[in-house]
């Protein structure tokens, strides 16, 4: 199952602060990539779901299913 980035986030327990820390981003910053994650960047999501103990794969960062989850070579 899917995961949005707010699901993801308050599964582990956190606040949208706790996360904006550990991303070392402004909690703006954060609220608006939870609202819109299809603008985090993809090293920023994959950081993210290491956060939330999640896998990469399992969070939908694209609400239009259109981001690259394949590590380039």
């Amino acid at each position: 199952m899917k995961l949005t980035v707010k699901q993801a986030r308050l599964l582990a327990g956190l606040t949208q602060k706790d996360v904006s820390e550990k991303l070392k981003v402004h909690v703006q910053t954060y609220m608006k990539w939870e609202k819109n994650p299809e603008c985090m960047s993809i090293g920023t999501a994959k950081q993210f779901s290491k956060i939330v103990g999640r896998n990469f794969e399992d969070i939908f960062f694209d609400k239009e299913s259109n981001l690259i989850r394949h590590e380039t070579a």
